[in-house]
């Protein structure tokens, strides 16, 4: 997909060749959402902010660039940047590029690549290899003793006992499979293991994934978008993330970005009434958690607010307006999370996935009320933040209006004093100059016109 939204900008950015400008966009934007915004510049263009960019990234947004952008670039980097480029590229994408090629430009490249001594160029050219033998690489194959001893390090695995969910050593009916910002190359084994379809993986890590539910291979897959608390955050510490719940058979698989504080209340034992962790249940419980820290966090920032506006109208500062705009982006996405939330629920309703009972009709009854509740929270805080940074901004610029003019009115006021000594300073014949008290005579005037006009200026309002 190319998005033309910011191609002016690039483009003026270019000609004033501020390259480190697009740099800092690049380093601070998903690659695939930096490639649709690329997209519809120029081959050249491309090339240009292309190799202005660190290797890794260069390949990894390269990876996510339309076929038609990727074939029209090929041909304008030379031999080391081509072979850099392409073995950058993440795995299951570089063979589908390859793929494009013409065998000749297959050939090209893996003689190229046999060249290159680093680690990436040797595992290109074994991919052309079996590739140009029309022999697609072949997974190692492991029977399920040895999957299940290369995936153990990356899972953890629970089950309940007397309610409360204790950790175990390896997976079985009935347990729960928590997965935290696994590796992209671990992924595959997982998806092997689980036999659950990649994608579902990989969506489950993008944080800029929607809340939604997908059925797969007999596999369902629900995210559901969380908010999450990073204090180390440089700007927003308040964002959103996905979760996603996979049901594979008996077993409920849970796989996230980052350590989820709603996870790990349940977990350490701070969710009380938990009789399942692989049911729907389960999952209900997960999304009125996350909507029970939808509601303290929405609590927290509009406090901190509070906080900020008591500060603002003492003295007003830059960085306490950028702390406000930043909590007013977190509400915004806050607010477009709840709404895809509210959307999946609507939909998992609609399928029959769930056996109702009074207790899941009581789930599903306190998450509307509590999504609701959250909804309005936000969008009754984003305009009172909204409201709070217009009416700022006005005092802003008022006081800026109340300094310019009375500085201005200073300047007039002193001027006067300046322009009577000047005329005194010409070579003419003036009043007052042979008198013996001329000097003091002059000053009373000064003075004189000085007051008129500050009494002039409060007379009018402008001091």
């Amino acid at each position: 997909m190319k998005n033309p939204l910011l191609v002016p900008e690039f483009r003026e950015m270019l000609a004033k060749n501020d390259l480190d400008g697009i740099e800092e966009f690049c380093a601070s934007t998903p690659p695939a959402v930096v490639a649709d915004f690329f997209g519809p510049l120029t081959a050249e263009e491309n090339r240009n902010i292309l190799t202005h960019l660190s290797p890794d990234l260069r390949s990894r947004i390269f990876s996510y660039y339309d076929d038609d952008v990727k074939l029209s670039l090929i041909g304008l980097f030379d031999n080391e940047e081509l072979v850099n480029l392409i073995s950058g590229m993440h795995d299951d994408k570089q063979l589908d590029f390859l793929k494009l090629l013409p065998i000749g430009k297959q050939k090209e490249i893996r003689e190229l690549s046999r060249r290159s001594r680093e680690k990436e160029g040797i595992e290109l050219t074994d991919v052309l290899d079996r590739l140009l033998k029309s022999e697609l690489p072949a997974e190692e194959e492991l029977t399920a003793e040895e999957l299940a001893a290369e995936i153990q390090p990356l899972v953890q695995v629970y089950r309940l006992f007397d309610g409360k969910v204790v950790r175990i050593d390896r997976i079985e009916k009935d347990s729960w499979v928590n997965i935290v910002n696994p590796l992209r190359d671990d992924l595959p084994l997982l998806a092997r293991h689980f036999r659950i379809p990649f994608d579902f993986l990989t969506a489950s890590l993008d944080i800029d994934e929607t809340a939604r539910i997908e059925i797969e291979d007999g596999a369902i897959l629900i995210i559901i978008k969380a908010p999450y608390f990073d204090e180390l955050g440089p700007d927003l510490m308040y964002i959103t993330l996905p979760i996603g719940v996979i049901i594979q058979g008996s077993v409920l698989i849970t796989i996230c970005p980052k350590n989820e504080a709603i996870l790990r209340d349940f977990i350490e034992g701070r969710v009380k009434n938990i009789t399942t962790i692989t049911g729907m249940k389960f999952i209900l419980q997960i999304i009125l958690r996350s909507l029970v820290l939808y509601l303290q966090y929405l609590k927290q920032i509009n406090n901190a607010a509070n906080m900020i506006q008591k500060k603002l109208e003492q003295e007003s500062k830059n960085r306490q307006l950028i702390k406000l705009m930043n909590f007013e982006k977190s509400l915004v996405y806050f607010t477009t999370s709840l709404k895809t939330n509210e959307l999946m629920l609507e939909r998992l309703q609609r399928l029959n996935i769930i056996q109702k009972d009074d207790e899941i009709e009581a789930l599903i009854e306190d998450i509307v009320i509590e999504n609701k509740q959250a909804l309005e929270m936000a969008n009754v805080y984003s305009d009172i933040l909204s409201g709070m940074m217009d009416a700022f901004a006005s005092v802003i610029s008022n006081n800026l209006n109340i300094t310019i003019k009375f500085l201005t009115s200073v300047t007039i006021i002193i001027t006067i004093p300046g322009t009577v000594a000047a005329f005194y300073g010409m070579n003419l014949k003036l009043p007052f100059q042979d008198h013996p008290l001329g000097f003091i005579y002059v000053t009373a005037i000064c003075i004189v016109l000085s007051i008129a006009a500050v009494l002039f200026f409060i007379k009018k309002k402008w001091l």
